[in-house]
């Protein structure tokens, strides 16, 4: 069963002090003689933190599409599923208020984002939704499709201004009250690290993976090591960098698994984006040997991931995200950008799943959370 969470239901002005959560290491249990293996207060209360997660509601404020709207959705690349899945999400939320929709796969790859916006501007479109698509890697382009007029609304990723640039986006989509998209990247990394403190009873001995492409993913790094630095029984132990080209040329798995073997003391492993997992990475780990050591955790997954935590196949935990939450998120603030009304916060949160907490109960089933967001969207929107 869950961990009842000492916290009382989380208000969004609470997501801030999640940030702040303590740990240490179980000098209190050893001095006092307890038996091996109990689990001290500062590791429980970072488990719950990282159970309850943070989520909000979706707006309620009613708004119409206008009709003959032409979006094309810019996808990371298919193949991933943290790129196909919500992408996937933002065409079957489109299709439902009639807009036209078209995908253009930007194959991991800078110059095909880039690609894919200057195709959609040529082709009149109306809106440009970019899915884990960083203002700051396709600047030029978003410069000129917002010269021709189109309407640029994030899908998951962050404005220019977050890099010290030009702001572009019409709107970035607004997940959670008063966070900036910088925190709430951050709050992945923090979740991720909260599990690792709880499950190694605050003597966490880590290898940190970095993602170095994306804007969010050293702010993932970031929040990890923020949270991690609280436990002071905690350890990095070894930090490896990936990128997209490592991905798409199949050496990530084989980087992972010697940067195993450099760290043979390594307890725990936080991996930045679950997809990874099906690239080799749990393999890696299975190959090991030491799958029953190590406290797996991975940022963003799917039904894959689910998977690999219910067979014990080298992961224990994920990010539990309602991806198509995000998906019906963007097209509701890009429904409100088109409208010329206000972008309002679409909620999409996320919390820790393990094989005892919050998984989903059949097999082969993405996480999709306790709030019925597509029933609220379509209200919002009067379509059914």
């Amino acid at each position: 069963m869950p961990v009842a969470p000492r916290r009382v239901a989380m208000t969004f002005a609470a997501t801030i002090a999640l940030f702040l959560g303590a740990c240490g290491s179980n000098n209190a249990a050893e001095s006092t003689g307890e038996a091996a293996g109990a689990t001290s207060a500062e590791a429980t209360e970072a488990l719950e933190t990282a159970y309850t997660g943070v989520t909000g509601s979706p707006p309620t404020t009613s708004t119409k599409a206008k009709d003959g709207v032409s979006l094309w959705v810019v996808s990371c690349g298919e193949q991933v599923p943290s790129c196909s899945t919500p992408v996937a999400g933002v065409q079957e939320a489109a299709k439902l208020i009639g807009w036209d929709v078209k995908v253009c796969d930007g194959q991991l790859n800078p110059n095909g984002w880039g690609t894919c916006i200057r195709q959609a501007a040529s082709g009149g479109a109306d809106v440009v939704i970019p899915v884990g698509i960083d203002c700051a890697a396709v600047q030029a382009p978003l410069q000129e499709a917002k010269a021709a007029g189109v309407k640029l609304v994030g899908g998951g990723g962050s404005d220019c201004d977050a890099t010290g640039g030009e702001k572009l986006l019409d709107s970035e989509r607004l997940q959670l009250e008063n966070t900036s998209i910088k925190d709430y990247w951050k709050l992945n990394g923090k979740l991720q690290a909260d599990w690792i403190i709880g499950k190694t009873d605050g003597k966490a001995k880590v290898v940190l993976l970095n993602f170095t492409d994306p804007v969010w993913g050293p702010w993932i790094t970031e929040g990890f090591k923020e949270e991690l630095a609280t436990c002071t029984g905690c350890e990095i132990v070894q930090t490896l960098d990936i990128a997209n080209a490592d991905t798409t040329n199949n050496t990530a798995a084989t980087k992972f698994s010697t940067a195993l073997l450099q760290a043979p003391t390594a307890n725990a492993v936080s991996i930045p984006i679950g997809g990874w997992m099906s690239l080799g990475l749990s393999q890696a780990i299975v190959s090991s040997g030491r799958s029953a050591q190590l406290n797996v955790v991975t940022g963003f997954g799917n039904e894959v991931n689910m998977d690999l935590i219910r067979d014990d196949k080298g992961q224990d935990a994920v990010l539990g995200y309602a991806t198509e939450w995000g998906s019906y998120g963007s097209v509701d603030t890009a429904i409100r950008v088109v409208n010329g009304e206000q972008p309002l916060v679409q909620g999409d949160g996320f919390q820790i799943v393990d094989a005892d907490h919050n998984l989903p109960a059949t097999a082969g089933e993405d996480y999709a959370g306790s709030v019925d967001y597509k029933t609220v969207y379509k209200k919002a929107w009067g379509v059914s």
